[in-house]
């Protein structure tokens, strides 16, 4: 039997590290971002579903998906972020599913950033959130991207509250620590996991 465990968070939170760690214990990750990436390459469904919707505006001089320019445009347009979700989501949907198919049964994990966002709770048995302060998240994001406060706290309020993901989750994994303290946490979820599944409280 396929258990499938989503892992979910805000941006900045510490998903990746998380994911990491999961993956270097043996256990299948699907990562949406990353299917959202290989399906956007040229010629692929997610490029050719994009281009026909936004044109080649959103290319670069190699013909390739300007996921820059796209960005920028969705994030300072609502109207523009719905279609864009409403072309891409289903693409990237079915392939979750067909890699979830492909797995062997036991314990599956796939990282969606925005599973409560995009209504995917019912792709999982159980879900994961890995959490950080605000502050702790506004600083990282800011490290890692190079960007202001406040456009740090405008990337981070275009999503859900991650207090509120974190009210929605089975479990949660607090990233704030060393990636040594992450690790072990991710190690005790795992356990209760297994224990809940061998105890059928499931």
């Amino acid at each position: 039997m396929k258990r499938i465990i989503g892992v979910t968070g805000g941006i900045a939170s510490g998903k990746s590290n998380v994911c990491h760690v999961i993956s270097s214990l043996g256990y299948s990750v699907i990562d949406s971002d990353a299917i959202s990436r290989e399906l956007s390459e040229k010629g692929k469904p997610l490029y050719n579903a994009i281009v026909g919707r936004f044109g080649t505006e959103y290319l670069d001089e190699e013909g390739n998906l300007n996921r820059s320019k796209l960005g920028k445009l969705i994030f300072r347009n609502s109207a523009a972020k719905l279609v864009l979700n409403q072309t891409t989501h289903p693409i990237i949907v079915e392939e979750i599913k067909k890699r979830i198919k492909e797995q062997p049964d036991g314990i599956i994990f796939i990282e969606i950033p925005l599973l409560f966002e995009s209504k995917l709770e019912y792709l999982c048995d159980k879900i994961i959130c890995v959490f950080l302060s605000k502050k702790q998240q506004v600083l990282r994001l800011m490290e890692r991207e190079g960007i202001d406060e406040d456009y740090a706290l405008a990337k981070i309020h275009s999503q859900m509250d991650l207090y509120m993901k974190k009210e929605l989750s089975d479990y949660v994994i607090d990233s704030q620590g060393s990636f040594e303290q992450t690790e072990e946490a991710v190690i005790q979820v795992i356990n209760q996991i297994k224990g809940e599944e061998k105890n059928g409280n499931y």
